[in-house]
C-alpha cells in the first residue's frame, strides 16, 4: 500500500461536450462519457485546496451547480474556479449567481485568445469574441470578484497577448496564460507547435514587467510562473519539479484518474471505487515511479504546488526582477 500523501490540487473535467471548435484542442470531438454522478464527485479527497472545474464546456452539464457544491462541502471550502469559453452568457451568469449564494468567493475563468476575428478563428465559432466579451461585461456589472481571463498562446495569436492582458486589467480581472500543449487524454491532439521564441518573449516580457510592477504579490508569483513558460517553450524543461500524481491529479468525465492532463497513464477508476482505493493502489504507485522527473509540460495545474514548495526560490527571483524593472522604469 502506498505511503504517499494526498493531493492538494486538481482539474476535474465534468464533460467532454463543448460548443467551441478550437484550433488547439479537439476535446469537442470526444464522446460525452459523463459516467460520474454528483455522489461520485463527493469522493474527492478532503485535502484539496485548489479545484478547477472544467470540460469541454462545464456549463453544459445540467447538474454543474450540485457538482460544485458537493466538492466545496467535501473539501471544506477550497478555492474553486469554473472554466468556460463564455459563449452561453445567460446560462453562465444565472448559474454563477446561484453558486455565489453558496460560495461567495467562487471563481470563474473565461477563455479569450485574441481580439475580434483572431479569437473567432481560434475558437472556430462565428461571433465567439462578441459572446465571450458579453459574458465578461456581465460578470463585471454584477461585481463578481474572482474573475480571470485565460489566454492560450500559439503562433497565431502570440502578438495579441498584450492586448488581451490590457483588456483584462482594464476590466479589473486577473490575467492567466498558458502555451498550447499536446495531450491525447485531454486536448486530444498532438498538433500544437512550439511558439516562435521571439514572439512569445516579446509578449510575455510585457506581461511579466506589468505584473512585477503591480502591488499584488499574487501577480508577482504569476510573473515567476510566466518566466517558466518562456523557459519551457525555449528549452523544453520545467522551472520547478513536477509532482503530478502526488500533489495533483486529473479526473476525466468517465471517472478515470490520471496523474495530470498530459500523461495517459491511468492510476485508477473512481467509478465503483473510493478515491483512497485508487490513490493508494499498486497501479498508482507504478505510475508515479514511471513518471518521476517528468518534463512533458509546464502548466499552472502542476506548477502551483511546486511554487508553494519552492517559495524562497520564487521570492528571490521576484526581488531581483522587481529591482531590475524598477531601475529600468
Amino acid at each position: 500500500m502506498s505511503q504517499i500523501g494526498y493531493p492538494t490540487d486538481t482539474i476535474i473535467a465534468v464533460t467532454y461536450r463543448c460548443d467551441a471548435r478550437c484550433d488547439m484542442c479537439n476535446i469537442w470531438q470526444l464522446k460525452p462519457q459523463e459516467y460520474l454522478t454528483v455522489d461520485d464527485y463527493a469522493k474527492v479527497p478532503s485535502t484539496l485546496r485548489d479545484v478547477n472545474i472544467s470540460g469541454g464546456e462545464a456549463f453544459m452539464r445540467k447538474d454543474i451547480i450540485d457538482i460544485v457544491k458537493v466538492i466545496h462541502q467535501k473539501c471544506n471550502g477550497p478555492r474553486i474556479v469554473v472554466s468556460t469559453n463564455g459563449f452561453r452568457s445567460e446560462q453562465i451568469i444565472t448559474k454563477m449567481e446561484e453558486l455565489r449564494k453558496w460560495i461567495p468567493k467562487i471563481g470563474i475563468g473565461v477563455s479569450l485568445d485574441g481580439i475580434g476575428e483572431t479569437h473567432n478563428k481560434i475558437r472556430g465559432i462565428k461571433k465567439a469574441y462578441e459572446k465571450t466579451l458579453k459574458t465578461l461585461q456581465q460578470l463585471r456589472e454584477r461585481e463578481f470578484g474572482n474573475v480571470r481571463i485565460g489566454f492560450t498562446a500559439m503562433n497565431d495569436n502570440a502578438d495579441e497577448m498584450k492586448r488581451v492582458y490590457d483588456l483584462a486589467t482594464s476590466m479589473g480581472f486577473e490575467f492567466t496564460m498558458a502555451v498550447a500543449q499536446n495531450s491525447d487524454i485531454y486536448f486530444s491532439t498532438q498538433a500544437n507547435d512550439q511558439v516562435k521564441v521571439g514572439a512569445l518573449t516579446d509578449a510575455l516580457g510585457y506581461v511579466i514587467k506589468k505584473e512585477l510592477l503591480s502591488h499584488h504579490p499574487k501577480r508577482w508569483m504569476r510573473a515567476y510562473y510566466e518566466s517558466g513558460s518562456l523557459l519551457f517553450n525555449e528549452e523544453g524543461r520545467r522551472l520547478l519539479e513536477c509532482r503530478a500524481g502526488i500533489d495533483f491529479f486529473y479526473l476525466a468525465p468517465e471517472g478515470l484518474v490520471y496523474p495530470c492532463l498530459t500523461i495517459p497513464s491511468i492510476m485508477g477508476d473512481l467509478k465503483g471505487h473510493t478515491f483512497e482505493e485508487v490513490w493508494e493502489s499498486e497501479r498508482a504507485d507504478q505510475v508515479r515511479a514511471e513518471i518521476k522527473g517528468c518534463e512533458k509540460c509546464w502548466m499552472i495545474c502542476t506548477a502551483r504546488s511546486a511554487l508553494r514548495r519552492n517559495l524562497p526560490k520564487a521570492l528571490t527571483w521576484i526581488a531581483k526582477e522587481k529591482i531590475k524593472n524598477h531601475l529600468k522604469t
